[in-house]
């Protein structure tokens, strides 16, 4: 009698134990589903999740093709502008974007060199990454205003002339090329400022001179163009960078795989530990970014810059010269010319900041938000130098200075949508007196 209930009641514990197990499974599947949008700011869908797992084991695997390392770039060098990002390159791994002919990211995938159509007015945009950005978001916003504010008729076209990290003379550079190289438009649209400031004063304490490209954006490249071969820091740097990238595409890979792709938990743990990984490797991108831009060769450095003056007096100096002589091109041209010193959220008293936006927008002991702090004063006060001369130039460093919302997306200088709209609509305001 014992001997068949000890087999019955082990059957019935088992069973117990397997109601149990489903019912935990299916409760963590609906918390996840249900967490989904909380912890990813995305709603939960099977075939999205699966398209971007797709893309995302298509670029580590990429990316992993150590052979195709320097392919795989997002800068190549430039003979006359420095760099430029590498044509056919994808600069946003959820945009379908790739970078053309002349290293430019045009949403609306005009053709390049642009001739302008008689119903448009079309704007050439200069500067770095913030007004690379604009250039692709900015568009719809300004036309928005121009129409529904001030009854403009012209449809405005922003032909992005910017890329991540120029500075000048890259700007003034860049008019130049594009202007020989038969592009037309009515106006030209230079947002910069932080790059010029900081990123030269940075070549100058690295020892590169300061007209000479961003040390940190061609610290790379140069590594890779030298014939004794990389050094031993950058084989360590190397040697992480595929670990990292290994261990994401065996994560993304396994998720891949039936049954567990159809699993929300898995695919919700998927996308954490994917965007983990993908900030490891951002993070360890930027310090080899930072390490190879201090060990630049002298061959990269540019002539010996005799420096008797303060490293952010002689940067924002450049900034100014470089400006009056883009203002020079674009009247020789018959080109309206708008200078726009950039907002950034280091300048002091710029912009009220919520607990939520400072841990987003500030690094307290960043260098580059001291030099901000230390020397956005000469750029304003160089501006001032600017218009005095003609020019037209706006500082827009406290146009957020009553804005309370979340506006910038990192410790740098970007910012989101909202932020580029309150952008756009001043230059609407400014605009619309240029437009016939």
């Amino acid at each position: 009698m014992n001997l068949i209930s000890k087999p019955a009641k082990l059957k019935k514990c088992f069973i117990g134990f397997f109601y149990i197990l489903i019912f935990t499974f299916g409760l963590l599947e609906l918390a996840s589903f249900f967490m989904f949008q909380t912890l990813t700011g995305e709603k939960f869908s099977y075939r999205t999740s699966e398209v971007e797992r797709l893309l995302q084991i298509d670029n580590l695997e990429k990316n992993l093709d150590t052979t195709q390392f320097q392919t795989n770039a997002l800068y190549q060098f430039h003979p006359y502008v420095g760099y430029i990002n590498k044509p056919g390159a994808h600069p946003w791994p959820k945009n379908k974007t790739t970078f053309n002919d002349y290293g430019m990211a045009s949403i609306s995938k005009r053709s390049y060199p642009y001739k302008k159509h008689p119903d448009e007015f079309a704007v050439a945009v200069l500067g770095g990454s913030v007004a690379e950005i604009f250039a692709s978001t900015g568009e719809k916003y300004i036309n928005h205003y121009l129409k529904s504010l001030y009854g403009i008729k012209k449809n405005i076209v922003l032909i992005n002339l910017a890329t991540g990290g120029y500075k000048q003379p890259q700007q003034l550079f860049f008019l130049q090329y594009a202007l020989l190289s038969g592009f037309e438009f009515d106006a030209v649209l230079n947002i910069d400022g932080f790059n010029d400031l900081v990123l030269a004063s940075v070549n100058l304490d690295q020892g590169v001179h300061p007209v000479f490209p961003s040390a940190g954006h061609i610290g790379l490249m140069s590594k890779m163009q030298m014939d004794n071969g990389l050094d031993r820091q950058s084989i360590k740097f190397l040697s992480n960078y595929y670990k990292l990238l290994d261990t994401q595409l065996a994560l993304l890979s396994f998720i891949q795989k039936s049954p567990f792709k159809y699993s929300v938990f898995l695919n919700l743990a998927g996308e954490l530990l994917s965007r983990q990984h993908g900030v490891k490797i951002n993070n360890l991108k930027f310090d080899w970014t930072i390490e190879a831009s201090q060990t630049i060769a002298k061959e990269y450095r540019g002539p010996r810059y005799i420096n008797s003056n303060d490293n952010l007096d002689i940067t924002s100096d450049i900034w100014q010269h470089a400006s009056e002589m883009t203002f020079a091109i674009c009247k020789a041209n018959d080109l309206d010319y708008i200078h726009i010193l950039q907002p950034n959220q280091y300048v002091k008293d710029s912009k009220p900041m919520s607990e939520e936006e400072k841990e987003i927008a500030i690094t307290p002991d960043s260098e580059w938000g001291e030099k901000v702090r230390q020397g956005y004063s000469y750029l304003i006060s160089k501006g001032g130098n600017l218009k005095k001369k003609g020019i037209s130039f706006y500082d827009f460093s406290m146009i957020f200075q009553n804005d309370e919302r979340v506006l910038y997306v990192d410790d740098c200088c970007h910012f989101n949508k909202k932020g580029n709209k309150v952008v756009a609509e001043h230059i609407a305001k400014i605009l619309k007196d240029l437009i016939p």
